[in-house]
Protein backbone atom coordinates (compact mmCIF):
# COMPACT_ATOMS: atom_id res chain seq x y z
CA UNK A 1 0.00 0.00 0.00
CA UNK A 2 1.47 3.06 -0.91
CA UNK A 3 1.62 6.37 2.21
CA UNK A 4 -1.46 8.39 1.12
CA UNK A 5 -4.49 8.04 1.14
CA UNK A 6 -8.16 9.75 1.46
CA UNK A 7 -10.32 7.30 4.11
CA UNK A 8 -13.75 7.47 4.37
CA UNK A 9 -15.28 6.23 7.65
CA UNK A 10 -19.26 5.96 7.99
CA UNK A 11 -19.69 5.73 11.51
CA UNK A 12 -22.57 5.62 13.89
CA UNK A 13 -25.35 7.94 14.90
CA UNK A 14 -25.14 8.96 18.45
CA UNK A 15 -22.21 11.00 20.18
CA UNK A 16 -21.31 8.59 22.70
CA UNK A 17 -21.41 5.88 19.83
CA UNK A 18 -19.46 7.37 17.54
CA UNK A 19 -16.81 8.28 20.23
CA UNK A 20 -16.11 4.22 20.37
CA UNK A 21 -15.21 4.08 16.83
CA UNK A 22 -12.84 7.29 16.97
CA UNK A 23 -9.93 4.72 17.59
CA UNK A 24 -10.06 3.87 14.17
CA UNK A 25 -9.18 7.38 12.96
CA UNK A 26 -6.01 7.28 15.66
CA UNK A 27 -5.00 4.54 14.06
CA UNK A 28 -4.90 5.25 10.33
CA UNK A 29 -3.67 9.00 11.20
CA UNK A 30 -0.52 6.93 12.96
CA UNK A 31 0.11 4.58 10.23
CA UNK A 32 -0.62 7.40 7.35
CA UNK A 33 0.47 10.49 8.38
CA UNK A 34 0.02 12.09 5.43
CA UNK A 35 -3.43 10.50 4.71
CA UNK A 36 -6.90 12.36 5.00
CA UNK A 37 -9.67 11.16 6.78
CA UNK A 38 -13.21 11.52 6.86
CA UNK A 39 -15.40 10.69 9.41
CA UNK A 40 -19.90 10.67 8.23
CA UNK A 41 -21.56 10.90 11.49
CA UNK A 42 -25.37 10.98 12.69
CA UNK A 43 -26.74 13.92 14.08
CA UNK A 44 -26.88 13.24 17.35
CA UNK A 45 -22.93 13.15 17.54
CA UNK A 46 -22.95 17.28 16.62
CA UNK A 47 -20.45 19.20 18.52
CA UNK A 48 -17.92 16.34 18.53
CA UNK A 49 -15.45 17.80 16.22
CA UNK A 50 -15.24 20.53 18.73
CA UNK A 51 -13.13 18.43 21.18
CA UNK A 52 -11.21 15.98 18.66
CA UNK A 53 -8.03 16.02 16.43
CA UNK A 54 -7.11 13.58 13.96
CA UNK A 55 -10.44 13.81 11.75
CA UNK A 56 -9.58 16.37 8.66
CA UNK A 57 -13.60 16.45 7.96
CA UNK A 58 -16.75 15.81 8.92
CA UNK A 59 -19.89 14.99 7.27
CA UNK A 60 -22.88 15.24 9.43
CA UNK A 61 -26.01 12.73 7.69
CA UNK A 62 -28.37 14.86 9.17
CA UNK A 63 -31.66 13.76 11.00
CA UNK A 64 -33.95 12.35 8.43
CA UNK A 65 -33.26 10.54 5.15
CA UNK A 66 -34.64 12.51 2.00
CA UNK A 67 -33.29 13.15 -1.76
CA UNK A 68 -31.66 16.42 -1.30
CA UNK A 69 -29.87 15.04 1.97
CA UNK A 70 -28.96 12.10 -0.08
CA UNK A 71 -27.61 14.39 -2.86
CA UNK A 72 -25.90 16.61 -0.65
CA UNK A 73 -24.12 13.74 1.54
CA UNK A 74 -22.78 11.91 -1.84
CA UNK A 75 -21.68 15.50 -2.83
CA UNK A 76 -19.96 16.14 0.22
CA UNK A 77 -18.33 12.38 0.19
CA UNK A 78 -17.22 13.01 -3.43
CA UNK A 79 -15.11 15.93 -2.49
CA UNK A 80 -13.00 14.02 -0.55
CA UNK A 81 -12.40 11.63 -3.21
CA UNK A 82 -11.82 8.43 -0.84
CA UNK A 83 -9.98 5.98 -1.87
CA UNK A 84 -11.09 3.75 0.72
CA UNK A 85 -14.77 3.74 2.14
CA UNK A 86 -15.37 1.97 5.89
CA UNK A 87 -18.89 1.33 6.81
CA UNK A 88 -18.91 0.63 10.20
CA UNK A 89 -22.74 0.07 10.44
CA UNK A 90 -23.41 -2.64 7.69
CA UNK A 91 -27.07 -1.27 6.41
CA UNK A 92 -28.59 -0.64 3.25
CA UNK A 93 -28.68 3.29 3.52
CA UNK A 94 -24.84 4.11 4.00
CA UNK A 95 -24.37 1.54 1.10
CA UNK A 96 -26.35 3.16 -1.26
CA UNK A 97 -24.07 6.42 -0.66
CA UNK A 98 -20.72 4.64 -0.52
CA UNK A 99 -22.07 2.93 -4.09
CA UNK A 100 -22.70 6.08 -5.63
CA UNK A 101 -19.50 7.66 -4.74
CA UNK A 102 -16.65 4.68 -5.03
CA UNK A 103 -18.11 1.35 -5.00
CA UNK A 104 -14.33 -0.76 -5.80
CA UNK A 105 -13.54 1.70 -2.51
CA UNK A 106 -15.81 0.26 -0.16
CA UNK A 107 -13.41 -2.16 2.52
CA UNK A 108 -15.37 -5.46 2.89
CA UNK A 109 -15.98 -6.34 6.73
CA UNK A 110 -12.86 -8.26 7.37
CA UNK A 111 -12.53 -11.61 8.88
CA UNK A 112 -10.66 -11.58 12.56
CA UNK A 113 -8.42 -14.27 12.34
CA UNK A 114 -10.96 -17.31 11.93
CA UNK A 115 -12.53 -15.48 15.50
CA UNK A 116 -15.84 -14.48 15.10
CA UNK A 117 -16.25 -11.07 14.98
CA UNK A 118 -15.38 -8.82 18.25
CA UNK A 119 -18.23 -8.07 20.48
CA UNK A 120 -17.14 -4.52 21.15
CA UNK A 121 -17.86 -1.87 19.19
CA UNK A 122 -14.30 -0.05 19.16
CA UNK A 123 -12.92 -3.51 18.56
CA UNK A 124 -14.98 -4.00 15.69
CA UNK A 125 -13.99 -0.19 13.99
CA UNK A 126 -10.56 -1.66 14.89
CA UNK A 127 -10.55 -4.77 12.86
CA UNK A 128 -10.71 -2.40 9.80
CA UNK A 129 -7.81 -1.25 11.18
CA UNK A 130 -5.53 -4.06 10.66
CA UNK A 131 -7.01 -5.01 7.84
CA UNK A 132 -5.71 -1.61 6.65
CA UNK A 133 -1.57 -2.59 7.92
CA UNK A 134 -2.90 0.11 10.65
CA UNK A 135 -1.61 -0.76 14.41
CA UNK A 136 -5.05 -0.66 16.18
CA UNK A 137 -4.79 1.66 19.07
CA UNK A 138 -7.43 2.39 21.41
CA UNK A 139 -7.27 6.14 21.91
CA UNK A 140 -8.59 9.32 20.86
CA UNK A 141 -6.76 12.15 19.79
CA UNK A 142 -8.50 15.14 21.58
CA UNK A 143 -7.72 18.84 22.09
CA UNK A 144 -6.59 20.38 24.37
CA UNK A 145 -8.35 22.57 26.76
CA UNK A 146 -6.76 26.02 26.55
CA UNK A 147 -9.21 27.48 29.41
CA UNK A 148 -8.60 24.43 32.12
CA UNK A 149 -9.00 25.70 35.50
CA UNK A 150 -6.42 24.25 37.99
CA UNK A 151 -9.58 23.60 40.31
CA UNK A 152 -10.26 20.19 41.05
CA UNK A 153 -13.84 18.68 40.93
CA UNK A 154 -13.51 15.81 43.71
CA UNK A 155 -16.90 13.92 42.29
CA UNK A 156 -18.51 14.37 38.96
CA UNK A 157 -21.55 12.59 38.38
CA UNK A 158 -23.61 11.66 34.88
CA UNK A 159 -27.62 10.88 35.88
CA UNK A 160 -28.87 11.99 32.27
CA UNK A 161 -29.26 9.05 29.34
CA UNK A 162 -30.81 9.20 25.59
CA UNK A 163 -33.40 6.14 26.80
CA UNK A 164 -35.82 5.86 30.31
CA UNK A 165 -34.37 2.24 30.91
CA UNK A 166 -30.52 3.19 31.81
CA UNK A 167 -31.56 5.49 34.09
CA UNK A 168 -30.12 4.95 37.40
CA UNK A 169 -33.13 6.04 40.06
CA UNK A 170 -32.83 9.34 41.10
CA UNK A 171 -33.61 8.50 44.99
CA UNK A 172 -30.32 6.28 44.38
CA UNK A 173 -27.81 9.34 43.08
CA UNK A 174 -29.09 11.00 45.89
CA UNK A 175 -27.99 8.56 48.52
CA UNK A 176 -24.72 8.15 46.43
CA UNK A 177 -24.49 12.01 47.02
CA UNK A 178 -25.39 11.84 50.56
CA UNK A 179 -22.34 9.55 51.69
CA UNK A 180 -19.98 11.38 49.44
CA UNK A 181 -20.98 14.60 51.77
CA UNK A 182 -20.98 12.75 55.10
CA UNK A 183 -18.25 10.28 54.68
CA UNK A 184 -15.63 12.51 53.01
CA UNK A 185 -17.08 15.91 52.87
CA UNK A 186 -17.58 15.84 48.92
CA UNK A 187 -19.80 18.31 47.63
CA UNK A 188 -20.49 16.46 43.99
CA UNK A 189 -21.46 17.99 40.91
CA UNK A 190 -24.43 16.92 38.47
CA UNK A 191 -24.06 17.56 34.57
CA UNK A 192 -25.12 16.55 31.50
CA UNK A 193 -27.17 18.04 28.50
CA UNK A 194 -29.92 20.16 28.07
CA UNK A 195 -32.25 17.11 27.99
CA UNK A 196 -31.15 15.86 31.20
CA UNK A 197 -32.75 19.10 32.57
CA UNK A 198 -35.99 17.24 34.33
CA UNK A 199 -33.34 15.46 36.65
CA UNK A 200 -32.24 18.82 38.36
CA UNK A 201 -35.66 19.27 39.80
CA UNK A 202 -35.26 16.14 41.68
CA UNK A 203 -31.94 16.62 42.95
CA UNK A 204 -33.74 19.49 44.84
CA UNK A 205 -34.21 16.88 47.08
CA UNK A 206 -30.94 16.51 47.96
CA UNK A 207 -29.98 16.42 51.88
CA UNK A 208 -26.17 17.74 51.06
CA UNK A 209 -24.69 20.67 49.15
CA UNK A 210 -24.13 20.00 45.52
CA UNK A 211 -23.35 22.36 42.23
CA UNK A 212 -26.02 21.57 39.27
CA UNK A 213 -24.29 22.03 35.67
CA UNK A 214 -27.05 20.08 33.90
CA UNK A 215 -27.47 21.59 30.98
CA UNK A 216 -25.63 24.27 31.60
CA UNK A 217 -22.04 23.55 29.54
CA UNK A 218 -20.77 23.48 26.05
CA UNK A 219 -19.77 20.51 24.69
CA UNK A 220 -15.83 21.60 25.09
CA UNK A 221 -16.54 22.69 28.56
CA UNK A 222 -18.29 19.49 29.69
CA UNK A 223 -14.44 17.88 28.30
CA UNK A 224 -12.83 20.47 31.11
CA UNK A 225 -15.14 19.55 33.57
CA UNK A 226 -13.87 15.51 33.01
CA UNK A 227 -10.33 16.28 32.74
CA UNK A 228 -10.34 17.63 36.28
CA UNK A 229 -12.81 15.18 38.01
CA UNK A 230 -11.18 12.43 40.30
CA UNK A 231 -14.10 10.57 40.05
CA UNK A 232 -17.02 9.89 37.85
CA UNK A 233 -19.97 7.97 37.72
CA UNK A 234 -22.47 7.55 35.26
CA UNK A 235 -25.10 5.53 33.30
CA UNK A 236 -24.12 4.30 30.21
CA UNK A 237 -24.12 7.54 27.83
CA UNK A 238 -22.08 10.24 25.71
CA UNK A 239 -20.68 11.50 28.98
CA UNK A 240 -19.67 8.39 30.28
CA UNK A 241 -17.19 7.21 26.82
CA UNK A 242 -15.93 10.57 27.22
CA UNK A 243 -14.64 10.20 30.80
CA UNK A 244 -13.66 6.55 29.60
CA UNK A 245 -11.22 7.81 26.93
CA UNK A 246 -9.90 10.94 28.97
CA UNK A 247 -8.49 8.40 31.28
CA UNK A 248 -10.38 9.46 34.20
CA UNK A 249 -11.67 7.08 36.93
CA UNK A 250 -15.25 6.59 35.22
CA UNK A 251 -17.75 3.85 37.13
CA UNK A 252 -20.34 2.87 34.27
CA UNK A 253 -23.43 1.76 35.51
CA UNK A 254 -25.58 -0.54 33.43
CA UNK A 255 -28.83 -2.42 32.61
CA UNK A 256 -30.53 -2.83 29.38
CA UNK A 257 -27.21 -2.38 27.48
CA UNK A 258 -24.32 -4.64 27.75
CA UNK A 259 -21.14 -3.39 28.83
CA UNK A 260 -19.23 -6.49 26.78
CA UNK A 261 -20.66 -4.20 23.61
CA UNK A 262 -20.63 -0.97 24.59
CA UNK A 263 -18.86 -0.71 27.77
CA UNK A 264 -15.60 1.39 29.08
CA UNK A 265 -12.22 0.16 27.32
CA UNK A 266 -9.90 1.39 29.68
CA UNK A 267 -8.21 0.47 32.52
CA UNK A 268 -9.07 3.62 35.16
CA UNK A 269 -12.75 2.80 34.36
CA UNK A 270 -15.15 -0.42 35.57
CA UNK A 271 -18.54 -1.25 34.78
CA UNK A 272 -21.20 -2.29 37.32
CA UNK A 273 -24.17 -4.74 36.03
CA UNK A 274 -26.18 -5.85 34.33
CA UNK A 275 -28.38 -7.68 36.81
CA UNK A 276 -31.86 -9.32 36.95
CA UNK A 277 -33.89 -11.80 34.59
CA UNK A 278 -34.88 -8.88 32.37
CA UNK A 279 -31.17 -7.25 31.62
CA UNK A 280 -29.52 -6.35 28.06
CA UNK A 281 -33.31 -6.05 27.04
CA UNK A 282 -32.23 -2.64 25.11
CA UNK A 283 -35.87 -1.11 25.27
CA UNK A 284 -36.07 2.15 25.10
CA UNK A 285 -38.02 2.22 28.34
CA UNK A 286 -38.83 -0.49 31.03
CA UNK A 287 -42.12 -1.84 31.65
CA UNK A 288 -41.56 -2.66 35.28
CA UNK A 289 -43.08 -0.19 37.80
CA UNK A 290 -38.85 0.70 38.35
CA UNK A 291 -36.37 0.43 35.68
CA UNK A 292 -35.60 -3.80 37.72
CA UNK A 293 -31.96 -4.07 36.35
CA UNK A 294 -30.97 -0.77 37.37
CA UNK A 295 -32.62 -0.60 40.88
CA UNK A 296 -30.27 -3.55 41.78
CA UNK A 297 -27.20 -1.39 41.65
CA UNK A 298 -26.90 -0.30 45.22
CA UNK A 299 -25.52 2.73 46.03
CA UNK A 300 -23.51 1.13 48.56
CA UNK A 301 -22.31 -1.23 46.20
CA UNK A 302 -21.65 2.29 43.93
CA UNK A 303 -19.96 4.29 47.25
CA UNK A 304 -17.34 1.00 47.79
CA UNK A 305 -16.15 1.50 43.81
CA UNK A 306 -16.17 5.47 44.31
CA UNK A 307 -13.67 4.91 47.63
CA UNK A 308 -11.12 2.43 45.73
CA UNK A 309 -11.05 4.86 43.00
CA UNK A 310 -10.43 7.91 45.31
CA UNK A 311 -7.81 6.19 47.17
CA UNK A 312 -5.88 5.62 44.16
CA UNK A 313 -6.20 9.28 42.91
CA UNK A 314 -5.19 8.72 39.02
Amino acid sequence: MENTFSFLVASLNYFGDILMTLPLATSLKAAYPESRVTFCIGSRGKGVEGIVRGVDRWIERGPRDSFFSRKRIIKEMKEVRPDKIILLQQSKYLLSLARAVNPEGIVNPPHHEGKGLPRHVTDRALIYAEALGAYPVQEINFREDPEASAEEIPALFFPGTTRPSKMWPVEKWLALGEMAWKEKGIEPVFAGSPADKPISVKLKKAAFPYRDLIGRTTLAELAGLIRRSRVIVSVDNGAMHLSDFLHRPTIALFGSTDPTQVGPVQKESVAVGPRGECILCRKHKCTHPKIYCMDQISPDEVWELFREAWEKGY
